[in-house]
């Protein structure tokens, strides 16, 4: 941190003429942009339904029932970077776990705000960048696997999935 205010002084005497005086400076109005915060919502949790023992289960990002879905809202045309937290496993208590996964095709960003759906697959391993519609909005959907073992207790699984969403501009 302190070489950032040293360079920022730095420049700053750099910038301003030794000859300049305050009587001299000329007020100028400088522009300001303010811009409207980025809001996220889940729409929908991913849901596996009821798994057997021994037998993977995938969700595609296609299924409208099963499919996690994001929304992320903000200015209009507004470029994104959106950045997933996955668990790799699922928890159900006292302690059991059941691995998920998610791979190469198991995010779909839609761009279109319409039907069918147009837009991008994704791994959401890897950050997204795209841009929110004209009316402001962008929709993710999340699938993956889990994959109980043959003995897998059974239970509720649950876990968190965490998303962050940047503002890059218009």
């Amino acid at each position: 941190m302190g070489s950032r205010l040293a360079i920022a002084v730095l420049a700053a005497s750099i910038s301003a003429p030794a000859w300049a005086s305050p009587l001299q400076a000329q007020r100028r109005a400088v522009p300001v942009i303010i811009v409207p915060p980025l809001t996220a919502v889940a729409v929908s949790d991913l849901s596996f339904g009821t798994v057997l023992p021994g037998i993977p289960v995938s969700v595609s990002t296609s299924d409208p029932h099963h499919a996690g879905q994001f929304e992320v809202q903000g200015p209009a045309d507004a470029s994104v970077r959106v950045d997933f937290v996955l668990p790799v496993a699922l928890l159900a208590p006292p302690g059991a776990t059941l691995a998920v996964r998610f791979g190469p095709g198991d995010g779909f960003a839609d761009f279109s705000h319409g039907h069918p759906p147009r837009g991008l697959v994704f791994d959401p391993h890897a950050p997204v960048i795209g841009a929110l519609g004209p009316n402001g909005r962008l929709v993710l959907r999340l699938g993956g696997t889990v994959s109980p073992t043959p003995i897998q207790t059974g239970g509720d699984y649950s876990a968190t999935i965490s998303m962050t969403v940047y503002n890059l501009g218009s």
